[in-house]
């Protein structure tokens, strides 16, 4: 049968340390790390994004702090500026009229004219979010642990 001995120095050192995590100051840490790593994250997410023809949908990626349950930041596109982002990160569907027969009947001045709605190609779906958030994960956690690490340096 073999002894095997631990030595175990600094354990009121670690536990004054942690007990200095606590607090106001703390919780303000932590935001500001996961402000940093989410900087660092919409850098990612917008370069994954495609830039199409007005640039709307890289323009609409932002990061920004929840109101809840904090220390938290999101990075998504904003509706506002993209509406369409749903459909560029899910793709679409074809749709329209399967049936040539499907025309509408127009009233331009005193007549009118029938018109044919076209059938619409769905495009694929592009998840820019997730393969940016892929990207960026290990150098946004690098950019976190940093803050963190000149806090507890600062202790």
């Amino acid at each position: 049968m073999s002894v095997i001995a631990v030595d175990v120095r600094g354990i009121p050192e670690v536990k004054a340390a942690l007990g200095k995590m606590e607090g106001p100051a703390a919780k303000k840490m932590l935001q500001l790390a996961t402000k940093e790593g989410g900087k660092v994250l919409k850098k990612a997410v917008q370069a994954e994004a495609p830039k199409g023809a007005t640039g709307k949908l890289r323009r609409s990626v932002s990061a920004r702090t929840v109101k809840r349950n904090r220390p938290g930041t999101v990075i998504a596109p904003r509706p506002k500026v993209a509406f369409y982002r749903h459909m560029v990160i899910g793709g679409t569907r074809d749709h329209g009229p399967r049936n040539p027969a499907n025309r509408f009947l127009i009233f331009r001045g005193r007549g009118g004219e029938n018109v044919m709605v076209p059938r619409v190609k769905g495009n694929p779906p592009n998840p820019f979010v997730s393969r940016g958030f892929d990207r960026g994960q290990a150098a946004a956690m690098a950019a976190l642990e940093k803050v963190v690490d000149d806090y507890l340096d600062s202790l």
